[in-house]
Protein backbone atom coordinates (compact mmCIF):
# COMPACT_ATOMS: atom_id res chain seq x y z
CA UNK A 1 0.00 0.00 0.00
CA UNK A 2 2.59 2.12 0.27
CA UNK A 3 3.13 2.49 -3.37
CA UNK A 4 -0.33 3.80 -3.85
CA UNK A 5 -0.21 7.37 -4.33
CA UNK A 6 -1.43 9.14 -1.46
CA UNK A 7 -5.11 10.67 -2.99
CA UNK A 8 -5.45 7.23 -3.93
CA UNK A 9 -4.70 6.36 -0.15
CA UNK A 10 -7.25 9.05 1.15
CA UNK A 11 -10.07 7.63 -0.90
CA UNK A 12 -9.78 4.21 0.20
CA UNK A 13 -9.61 5.51 3.89
CA UNK A 14 -12.81 7.79 2.80
CA UNK A 15 -14.92 4.78 1.66
CA UNK A 16 -13.28 2.52 4.90
CA UNK A 17 -15.25 5.37 7.27
CA UNK A 18 -17.96 5.98 5.10
CA UNK A 19 -18.79 2.20 5.61
CA UNK A 20 -18.59 2.20 8.88
CA UNK A 21 -20.27 5.58 9.00
CA UNK A 22 -23.61 4.10 7.27
CA UNK A 23 -23.29 0.49 8.48
CA UNK A 24 -25.01 1.87 12.42
CA UNK A 25 -27.23 3.96 10.50
CA UNK A 26 -29.64 0.91 9.93
CA UNK A 27 -30.10 0.25 13.50
CA UNK A 28 -30.59 3.26 14.80
CA UNK A 29 -32.90 4.40 12.30
CA UNK A 30 -35.19 1.32 12.65
CA UNK A 31 -35.20 1.80 16.58
CA UNK A 32 -36.17 5.96 15.84
CA UNK A 33 -38.75 4.65 13.46
CA UNK A 34 -40.54 2.85 16.35
CA UNK A 35 -39.93 5.38 18.50
CA UNK A 36 -41.71 7.81 16.54
CA UNK A 37 -44.14 5.65 15.73
CA UNK A 38 -44.63 5.38 19.53
CA UNK A 39 -44.48 8.62 20.43
CA UNK A 40 -47.42 8.80 17.70
CA UNK A 41 -49.79 6.47 19.12
CA UNK A 42 -49.92 8.48 22.45
CA UNK A 43 -50.34 11.39 20.58
CA UNK A 44 -53.55 10.12 19.15
CA UNK A 45 -54.35 8.43 22.34
CA UNK A 46 -54.04 11.87 24.55
CA UNK A 47 -56.50 13.09 21.89
CA UNK A 48 -58.93 10.26 22.65
CA UNK A 49 -58.83 10.93 25.97
CA UNK A 50 -59.03 14.65 25.90
CA UNK A 51 -62.81 15.18 26.04
CA UNK A 52 -63.93 13.39 28.58
CA UNK A 53 -67.26 14.96 28.62
CA UNK A 54 -69.97 12.82 29.48
CA UNK A 55 -73.49 12.15 31.23
CA UNK A 56 -73.54 8.94 33.08
CA UNK A 57 -71.01 7.08 34.70
CA UNK A 58 -70.90 4.05 32.44
CA UNK A 59 -70.11 6.42 29.39
CA UNK A 60 -66.39 6.91 31.49
CA UNK A 61 -63.90 3.74 30.50
CA UNK A 62 -60.58 2.63 31.74
CA UNK A 63 -57.64 1.27 29.24
CA UNK A 64 -54.61 -0.65 30.29
CA UNK A 65 -52.25 0.80 28.25
CA UNK A 66 -48.65 -0.19 27.20
CA UNK A 67 -46.75 -2.86 29.13
CA UNK A 68 -44.17 -2.82 31.61
CA UNK A 69 -40.71 -5.15 31.69
CA UNK A 70 -42.04 -7.04 34.39
CA UNK A 71 -45.51 -7.43 33.59
CA UNK A 72 -48.96 -5.04 33.57
CA UNK A 73 -49.94 -2.04 31.63
CA UNK A 74 -47.55 0.84 31.77
CA UNK A 75 -50.15 3.38 32.82
CA UNK A 76 -54.27 4.13 32.78
CA UNK A 77 -56.40 6.40 30.43
CA UNK A 78 -59.90 7.42 31.28
CA UNK A 79 -61.81 8.46 28.26
CA UNK A 80 -65.64 8.93 27.76
CA UNK A 81 -67.33 6.85 25.24
CA UNK A 82 -69.90 9.82 24.72
CA UNK A 83 -67.54 10.90 22.14
CA UNK A 84 -65.28 8.35 21.29
CA UNK A 85 -65.78 4.78 19.97
CA UNK A 86 -64.63 2.27 22.66
CA UNK A 87 -63.35 0.31 19.16
CA UNK A 88 -61.03 2.79 18.28
CA UNK A 89 -59.97 3.55 22.15
CA UNK A 90 -59.01 -0.20 22.34
CA UNK A 91 -57.29 -0.40 19.00
CA UNK A 92 -55.15 2.76 19.87
CA UNK A 93 -54.23 0.81 23.64
CA UNK A 94 -53.20 -2.36 22.22
CA UNK A 95 -51.36 -0.58 19.32
CA UNK A 96 -49.38 1.04 21.99
CA UNK A 97 -48.38 -2.40 24.68
CA UNK A 98 -47.87 -4.01 21.18
CA UNK A 99 -44.60 -1.47 20.63
CA UNK A 100 -43.93 -0.96 24.38
CA UNK A 101 -43.43 -5.14 24.53
CA UNK A 102 -41.46 -4.92 21.30
CA UNK A 103 -38.90 -2.30 23.05
CA UNK A 104 -39.10 -4.19 26.08
CA UNK A 105 -37.94 -7.30 24.16
CA UNK A 106 -35.10 -5.29 23.10
CA UNK A 107 -34.30 -3.28 26.26
CA UNK A 108 -34.40 -6.12 28.52
CA UNK A 109 -35.75 -5.39 31.87
CA UNK A 110 -35.78 -1.93 32.90
CA UNK A 111 -38.74 -0.06 34.88
CA UNK A 112 -41.00 -2.12 37.45
CA UNK A 113 -42.41 0.66 39.63
CA UNK A 114 -46.22 -0.28 40.70
CA UNK A 115 -48.57 1.33 38.45
CA UNK A 116 -51.80 1.51 40.36
CA UNK A 117 -55.14 0.41 39.01
CA UNK A 118 -57.69 3.22 38.72
CA UNK A 119 -61.08 3.50 38.38
CA UNK A 120 -63.52 5.95 36.92
CA UNK A 121 -66.88 7.83 37.56
CA UNK A 122 -68.62 11.23 35.35
CA UNK A 123 -68.51 13.95 38.03
CA UNK A 124 -69.26 17.22 37.04
CA UNK A 125 -70.17 15.90 33.56
CA UNK A 126 -66.15 15.04 33.25
CA UNK A 127 -64.88 11.44 33.41
CA UNK A 128 -62.73 11.50 35.97
CA UNK A 129 -60.03 9.02 37.28
CA UNK A 130 -59.68 7.46 41.12
CA UNK A 131 -57.20 5.52 42.73
CA UNK A 132 -58.58 2.00 43.90
CA UNK A 133 -56.85 1.54 47.74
Amino acid sequence: MSCLPSAVKLSMISVATSILLLSGCVSTTSSNGHENNLASLNNELNKIVSDNSCTASFQCKVLEVGARSCGGPSKYAVYSTLNTSQEKADNVAQQITKQENAQNKAQGLTDCLPVLEIQSLCINQQCQSFDIK
